[in-house]
């Protein structure tokens, strides 16, 4: 059995995206590109991009980001759901009706990928994102609030580098555990981008470590910290935590679960302390899932 720390050590490895994985990911994009390159749209560009460029995504690759940067902007003129389902009706036929849906921001591919374990190594999914080139950003549609919002994904991923780089290249792997964490529970905190968009500003200054106290700091502060407005980091789209305006329950049970999340911190954290060692990696697992081993 291993120490609380080496666990910890090959729990950050666990997360880390395998080249295999980057292959299988770039080769579904392709194939994807040549999908829509021989439809009706007018491709100009396609390209992967959100948690997953700015190595902040977690495992399984689900939901993975593909930006398809689109030519005929009469789409601007319409309501975002006409873009959203032309991609759709493009895609369906292929993958299939039932595994291709549309959501607020994109088009969800389901690939069919049967997860015997956290470790399947293939893609569960991408959202394909319409979008269009405007000035030094893009525009993509919000399904939701009827709108075309503007959104810059390279000002999102510079940002977390410098965080990284700030943070003795540890807040990616923080980053990485708390989105785990919150895959694991429901996701009680609905966009998983407000996590990172939060650790800007909760993850900083010198790292001090261990893991173990650094997640507990970071769920004791989120407690409160949750309820605040977050603004888009590039300071163009609505607001990250545009979910929980009106809808308070939703607010509580994020609440609900961070502070859970701290308690199973501080009572791991007394476990290990206590010398329970097979305690406190039991208590870890319990809180992040299979991808923290105890062995």
């Amino acid at each position: 059995m291993m120490n609380v720390n080496e666990a910890f050590e090959k729990f950050r490895g666990n997360l880390e995206i395998t080249p295999t994985e980057s292959a299988r990911a770039s080769n579904r994009q392709q194939r994807m590109r040549e999908q829509l390159d021989d439809s009706t749209l007018d491709v100009a560009d396609t390209f992967l991009t959100g948690a997953y460029r700015r190595a902040t995504k977690t495992k399984p690759l689900a939901d993975v980001d593909i930006m398809v940067v689109l030519n005929d902007r009469a789409y601007l003129g319409k309501h975002p759901h006409e873009v959203l389902e032309a991609v759709r009706a493009i895609l369906a036929p292929i993958y299939g009706e039932d595994r291709v849906c549309c959501d607020r921001r994109a088009v969800r591919v389901d690939f069919g990928v049967k997860l015997v374990d956290d470790l399947t190594g293939d893609v569960v999914s991408f959202d394909v994102v319409p979008a269009f080139v405007e000035d030094d950003h893009y525009l993509i549609p919000d399904d939701v609030l009827a709108e075309w919002i503007p959104t810059n994904p390279k000002v999102h991923a510079d940002l977390a580098t410098q965080a990284n780089k700030d943070f003795s290249e540890q807040w990616k792997p923080l980053v990485k555990m708390v989105k785990t964490w919150n895959r694991e529970h429901g996701h009680p905190i609905e966009a998983s981008f407000l996590i990172e968009v939060m650790a800007l500003e909760l993850i900083k200054g010198d790292w001090v470590g261990p893991y173990p106290r650094e997640l507990r700091q970071f769920f004791a502060t989120a407690v409160n910290a949750v309820t605040e407005r977050w603004p888009d980091p590039a300071h163009l789209g609505p607001d990250v935590s545009d979910m929980f305006v009106g809808q308070p329950e939703k607010l509580q049970a994020a609440q609900t679960a961070l502070r859970a999340a701290e308690a199973a911190c501080t009572e791991a954290l007394r476990l290990e302390r206590a010398g329970r060692t097979g305690d406190a990696l039991a208590k870890w697992q319990a809180l992040f899932g299979p991808l923290f081993t105890k062995s």
